[in-house]
């Protein structure tokens, strides 16, 4: 059986950071909005959404109302939410901060008359700079 393009995602970010970070795949169906993965490094947590965005710019990243609602809140209370988004087309890996997810679910736009897409907080083509995916996840936001 094929893997889907999210567990293809989660299997090379899993393989190419377990040594640095402890990962937990979260099966959330049961609960709307909870990202995908919960990762810890040296005692510090955070959650990641995968994605998949397979539109030619990174306009429009699909986050539902839940896992919008979701960042914004945990986000509210001290913790750390990040997007995770593969992105095909350009051959790259992005990192959006959580605290931009109501933006980035609305068309990834700063305003209404900008046209130009929010920029990622970490981006990178392949073959992809994980230490460098390492340190966004854990600096401080």
């Amino acid at each position: 059986m094929a893997s889907k393009p999210e567990s293809r995602l989660w299997y090379k970010l899993r393989d190419n950071t377990k040594k640095e970070i402890h990962w937990t795949r979260i099966e959330s169906w049961a609960t709307p909005g909870i990202p995908d993965l919960y990762g810890i490094r040296k005692g510090l947590g955070f959650w990641v959404e995968l994605k998949i965005h397979k539109l030619k710019s990174l306009k429009n990243i699909n986050l539902s109302p839940h896992q919008i609602g979701w960042q914004i809140q945990h986000i509210r209370h001290g913790g750390r939410v990040w997007n995770l988004v593969d992105h095909p087309s350009s051959g790259t890996l992005n990192l959006f901060w959580g605290g931009n997810a109501e933006k980035i679910g609305k068309g990834c736009k700063v305003n209404e008359r900008d046209e130009k897409p929010i920029a990622p907080d970490w981006s990178c083509s392949s073959p992809y700079d994980w230490a460098g995916l390492i340190k966004t996840l854990t600096d401080s936001q």
